[in-house]
């Protein structure tokens, strides 16, 4: 029944469950009810609110859930009427009434009080720039291991101007096949995230095609996997036709086996590839329009490739020495760019502040002429739609004289940075290229035996920030560039790209 009083649906049961049929969302949101009450009975004498009528409640955000007891001859007797309420650690409280009549009577001002608990209730979890989130971690993991993870999924929320409210972990051998966790603990950790107003629910792994689809049936709160979060920050980062081109590719690349799944759960990774809005097109409409998408952006890609073989083509007959940075996000390598050589690249102290590739001159202190290069940041658990289409930029390190991997020594998880960059590198044939490793950030480091770690990697430990031990690097670069190596032999562009 709607709050005018008019009946919107009938639905008839068993004695132990009745299916709500799918409701109009038009005022959905954390701080908004459905503007819907639903009334219904039970024949059993003396049952009252169920666990099944608390989480319809909950999960569908109504008016009331209203229950009816129905007395021999039929005529009904005791009646339980339940509100949400944000400030009682259930999330919900209960009012009984001796009949129906003055049941009706008190709903009203229950459904006001009620609205106006969930605007104070959510006020304090939101920013003005962003939207709040549950974060949610499911694996085999040791606690560490999961805490840590989630640690960096914080710090991509909050690259991504989203303020983390609630995290949460769930030790499974083996994932849901349908809803990753188990629908029981999904309806749990939905309702948490109701009762906190929380905005967006973001699972720490790529969900597949169906796991998306369920859960996203499931509530009507966001749904976003890892991945959509990192597209949805390299969408923001990209600033180079190069970049953008392979972003718009790798959302593209996402998108087509999950438009399946309910539209507003990939709505927000939509904007700028051409995609109408949700409800305007079929899926096969879409599947069709992305496909020719998909082909039209690959063919984009191999254009710009044909002009960045063409640069390196040149460069490389001068002779002129390359060195590229490569290393986890957020480790420093820009800001070791621009120490080096007095640039001014984008930095900030976030996850992939910078995504496009930057090349800059740098001589060195005996006079030798090179070219630095900085590259995209790592991550570990790198989805595969974004590792195949920047898979290229890395293999370009290939013409490299020289390697400087740069790691975040003042990260507690810095050897597993180091592991996800050393497999990466080993993954695209870049470990028979000389390279340097450098320890960064060494003043921000709390490690007691910071020189007995850089021993044991043999790094150098260098803070960009300050130019400490930057001169000591310069001269290890100079030391391996210099030595008598077999020169490396330029390979001429190929010329149907042209």
């Amino acid at each position: 029944m709607n709050r005018k009083g008019k009946i919107t649906h009938v639905v008839l049961g068993s004695d132990s469950q009745i299916v709500i049929p799918e409701l109009p969302l038009a005022r959905s949101g954390q701080k908004r009810l459905a503007g819907l009450r639903m009334i219904h009975t039970h024949i059993k004498r003396g049952e009252g609110l169920t666990t099944d009528d608390i989480n319809d409640l909950l999960l569908l955000r109504l008016d009331s859930m209203t229950v009816a007891e129905i007395l021999p001859g039929g005529v009904p007797g005791k009646v339980t009427v339940a509100v949400i309420s944000p400030e009682n650690k259930d999330g919900y409280e209960s009012h009984e009434s001796t009949n129906l009549t003055e049941a009706n009577s008190i709903y009203t001002d229950l459904v006001k009080q009620t609205e106006s608990d969930l605007d104070i209730a959510a006020t304090p979890y939101k920013v003005k720039k962003g939207q709040t989130a549950m974060l949610i971690h499911v694996s085999k993991k040791t606690e560490a291991e999961m805490e840590s993870s989630l640690r960096e999924l914080e710090e991509l929320a909050l690259t991504a101007d989203i303020t983390v409210v609630d995290k949460v972990t769930q030790s499974k051998a083996v994932p849901d096949p349908k809803y990753l966790i188990g629908r029981g603990k999904l309806q749990d950790f939905m309702i948490t995230a109701l009762s906190h107003g929380i905005d967006i629910v973001i699972f720490d792994t790529e969900l597949s095609a169906s796991q998306l689809k369920a859960i996203t049936d499931f509530t009507e709160i966001e749904v976003m996997d890892r991945t959509q979060l990192i597209l949805s920050i390299f969408e923001k980062r990209a600033k180079s036709s190069d970049g953008k081109v392979r972003v718009s590719l790798a959302k593209m690349r996402y998108l087509l086996p999950r438009l399946g799944a309910k539209e507003s759960s990939l709505s927000r990774i939509r904007g700028g590839i051409g995609l109408r809005g949700p409800g305007e097109t079929t899926a096969e409409v879409q599947r069709r329009y992305l496909k020719g998408r998909i082909a039209r952006f690959e063919k984009e890609l191999e254009e710009l490739k044909s002009k960045r073989e063409t640069r390196r083509y040149a460069r490389l007959q001068s002779g002129v020495k390359i060195i590229s940075v490569i290393g986890y996000t957020n480790a420093g390598k820009s800001t070791l760019v621009n120490r080096l050589t007095k640039s001014s690249l984008y930095v900030e102290d976030r996850l992939f502040a910078t995504l496009d590739p930057s090349a800059r001159k740098l001589r060195l202190p005996d006079g030798l002429q090179t070219v630095i290069s900085d590259t995209v940041g790592l991550i570990s658990n790198m989805p595969e739609s974004i590792v195949g289409v920047f898979r290229a930029t890395l293999e370009e390190l290939l013409e490299s004289d020289l390697i400087l991997n740069v790691v975040d020594i003042s990260d507690n998880g810095f050897e597993e940075h180091m592991k996800t960059t050393n497999e990466i590198m080993h993954d695209v044939g870049l470990t028979e290229i000389p390279s340097i490793t450098v320890f960064n950030k060494a003043d921000s480091c709390l490690l007691e035996n910071l020189g007995g770690v850089a021993a044991r990697y043999s790094a150098i430990t260098v803070s960009a920030k300050n130019g400490d031990g930057i001169k000591m690097m310069l001269r290890e670069i100079e030391s391996v560039l210099t030595r008598k190596l077999p020169p490396i032999t330029p390979v001429e562009p190929s010329r149907h790209l042209h």
